[in-house]
């Protein structure tokens, strides 16, 4: 799992959502309240959770926990077959997810 911290505590999931559906576009599928849990299994989630969806097999999980001074925002791979587990958070979806939210100004608000 990788996690970015953004310096403010109240990043919404709808914020997340939209700064993930613009930096990815229209290829991946953001849906708010829902999880990968497996290979290939789509699970409800709560509310401070979203998924990331690009095909049956790329999948991240995104987690978004306030804290007293900043938000934390944990970005996982939504498939455990295998070795896929390894391999899919340097080359697929997770990293991407993780790399949009990272270079996402827009997160940390107004100085």
């Amino acid at each position: 799992m990788s996690k970015i911290t953004v310096p403010r505590p109240d990043v919404t999931v709808e914020e997340v959502s939209t700064v993930l559906r613009r930096k990815l576009g229209s290829r991946y599928t953001v849906t708010p309240s829902m999880m990968a849990a497996g290979f290939g299994k789509e699970v409800p989630g709560d509310t401070n959770t979203l998924l990331v969806v690009a095909n049956w097999l790329e999948r991240a999980n995104v987690r978004i926990t306030a804290k007293r001074n900043c938000t934390e925002i944990d970005v996982s791979p939504g498939a455990t077959f295998f070795g896929l587990i390894r391999l899919i958070p340097r080359v697929g979806v997770a990293r991407k997810v993780h790399q949009a939210l990272e270079n996402a100004p827009e997160l940390a608000g107004s100085d």
